[in-house]
């Protein structure tokens, strides 16, 4: 019998029918003309994009960053003033913000899902804050409803990049997706905002390319005159044709991962050593993420067994980049980066490979190494062997 194939913590999702839809963008024109900016094909993705996650419009853009760093200077970060934002994230989220030249605040983290802590959130609250950032840590949305109570007045900016297709009773300000290449949904690279409002929303458009308006008949780089000066972040036809070749079946995918992440909750509950999230039935579980006592030797058992996992992002504050920022304890920071790990949850885990990661899990638990004591669970529903 042949050895297995290794399992990937993630993989590309890309339609079949994607080539044969660039052709009809790349492919001259009689005259031997064609359009590959932004154009008819942005538009449709915009128009599209907002039907399926349940948004009333999107503005897009060329990458995740791009809406982080647009959703920050639509909610006034600036020199002189402050964004509370999490360390528990990929490093664009926060160098979005040293951009701005805003300071960083760093606010603490549930120590069982990751996500932004609201109750340390309110104790960083100043007279200069002007946004919170909150990461949908895999796929799971922040407590919106309880930070807004908390911080009435300041924008809530979502750092949604694992969340595409996720759904909560409440959701951010400003919500930011990615696009990149393993999410649920690639446009290759790209991203979307989603901003509280048609004002705001038709300041983004004209922010994210110059600050002109690509909608008048006039020439938009001779005639045109500019009131706020922009940024160079719009999406292409190019890349809009992959994302409404990829539209087909996304909601199927998300599906597909959150009945992987229904079945390792039930396979993995009260399993000794391993700490589990509580269940949410809206999140969109990019991957799986559980806790053990070390990351780095349970990546190692577990690649020896053919399956990919990994901490996917570690904390952000340890450097040196970030010396400006205002610190403080963050023990849930300290205690979730220090035994995070994450396991392949994706549309492309078929049974046969979510038996196989259930077992090697199970086997990893049985283990003296893998023998640690969790602390107790700061989440109501978190399951805790």
């Amino acid at each position: 019998m042949g050895k297995n194939p290794m399992i990937p913590l993630f993989q590309v999702a890309m339609a079949p029918t994607v080539l044969s839809q660039l052709a009809q963008v790349l492919t001259p024109r009689a005259d031997g003309s064609f359009y590959i900016g932004e154009g008819p094909r942005c538009a449709e993705l915009e128009t599209r994009l907002p039907e399926i996650l349940g948004h009333e419009r999107i503005l897009l853009v060329n990458s995740g960053t791009s809406a982080i760093k647009l959703a920050l200077h639509l909610a006034g970060a600036r020199k002189g003033t402050e964004v509370i934002s999490t360390p528990q994230t990929c490093l664009l989220t926060n160098t979005a913000i040293l951009e701005t030249g805003a300071t960083i605040v760093w606010a603490d983290v549930d120590r069982v899902t990751g996500n932004i802590d609201p109750a340390d959130v309110l104790s960083k609250v100043s007279s200069k804050t002007v946004a919170i950032v909150a990461v949908d840590w895999s796929g799971r949305v922040c407590d919106f409803a309880t930070l807004r109570k908390y911080t009435r007045g300041i924008s809530l900016i979502e750092d949604a990049a694992h969340a595409f297709g996720a759904n909560a009773p409440a959701r951010g300000d400003y919500i930011c997706y990615s696009f990149q290449a393993i999410k649920h949904f690639t446009t290759v690279d790209g991203g979307g905002l989603v901003c509280p409002g048609l004002a705001l929303h038709e300041r983004g458009r004209l922010l994210r390319w110059a600050g002109l308006d690509r909608t008048r008949g006039d020439s938009m780089r001779c005639y045109q005159r500019v009131s706020e000066a922009g940024f160079k972040m719009q999406l292409n036809d190019v890349l809009a044709t992959i994302g409404l070749a990829n539209l087909a079946d996304v909601k199927g995918r998300i599906e597909t991962s959150r009945a992987n992440a229904r079945h390792f909750f039930q396979a993995l509950d009260c399993l000794a050593h391993v700490v589990i999230p509580p269940y949410d039935a809206g999140a969109s579980w990019w991957f799986y993420p559980i806790q053990v006592s070390s990351p780095v030797r349970f990546e190692s058992f577990m690649a020896e067994r053919g399956i990919a996992v990994g901490q996917v992002h570690s904390r952000n504050d340890v450097n040196p980049c970030f010396d400006s920022a205002i610190k403080s304890e963050l023990p849930g920071v300290e205690y979730f980066s220090a035994h995070q790990t994450n396991v392949p949850c994706g549309w492309f885990i078929d049974e046969a490979a979510r038996e196989r990661i259930v077992l090697a899990i199970r086997a990893w638990a049985e283990l003296e190494e893998a023998a640690w004591e969790p602390a107790p669970a700061t989440s109501e529903h978190a399951k805790v062997g």
